[in-house]
């Protein structure tokens, strides 16, 4: 896999490689190139042992309303909110996350992770607004007052994709914008069941919000992003 020279994350794609390099002890190279050429969005080898290589796939449910919604309180000077409500199905959360990886856009990104050959496929998924799943998302990663989580059964993801993540609930110190946000994550593994995670992610790695959604108050240059892009060498 290649790219091209210069080419960056989206702010997305971002946390997504920078929590799945928390948890799995790796280095993420960009593969895509956002130029849509049907090649996964990033990829690894694992330093220890033999060169397994790892390919993941950073996508979220269609929030078309959501977005639009954003775009219109920006304009307004209208805070942007997550909202909307959906039936809270309990101690369905496997069946829910099922019928999720069934739809169209879900097929279409695990289809791409299977046409490339690889050791490991991973498709790490966000939420925009409960009405994306993002409630759901929260009750994988999260647990309970007493400690306790939510019941899951295991899910049965299509034969060559190993790993399925999901981003939930997101912290930001309130006194301390600019600093570092706890991120929840819910991860199955095939053949080892469901796994969750805290990972702190630092806001001067990632890139600017989308200018559409929110304004970028920091200074220029005040951000330090990591260069992911692949060498010939590498390919």
């Amino acid at each position: 896999m290649s790219n091209v020279a210069g080419a960056t994350t989206s702010r997305e794609e971002e946390i997504a490689f920078l929590a799945l390099e928390q948890v799995l002890g790796v280095d993420i190279k960009l593969a895509d190139a956002g130029a849509g050429d049907k090649k996964p969005d990033g990829s690894w080898v694992y330093p220890d042992g033999p060169k397994r290589q790892g390919i993941v796939e950073v996508t979220s449910p269609p929030a078309t309303n959501l977005m639009r919604e954003w775009a219109r309180a920006k304009r307004v000077g209208r805070p942007q909110i997550e909202s909307g409500s959906i039936a809270l199905r309990w101690n369905e959360l496997a069946q829910v996350c099922a019928e999720m990886l069934a739809e169209g856009w879900a097929r279409e990104n695990l289809d791409k992770l299977l046409a490339h050959p690889a050791d490991e496929r991973h498709l790490f998924l966000f939420s925009r607004g409960q009405t994306g799943g993002g409630h759901y998302f929260y009750r994988l990663s999260d647990s309970y007052a007493d400690g306790s989580s939510e019941h899951v059964d295991d899910l049965v993801l299509p034969h060559g994709i190993s790993d399925v993540w999901f981003r939930g609930r997101a912290r930001r110190d309130l006194d301390h914008p600019q600093g570092s946000t706890e991120l929840w994550l819910a991860r199955f593994q095939t053949g080892l069941g469901w796994r969750r995670y805290v990972v702190r992610i630092e806001e001067r790695q990632l890139p600017s919000p989308n200018p559409r959604i929110a304004d970028d108050d920091v200074p220029a240059g005040w951000r330090i992003l990591k260069d992911r892009t692949i060498n010939p060498a590498d390919s």
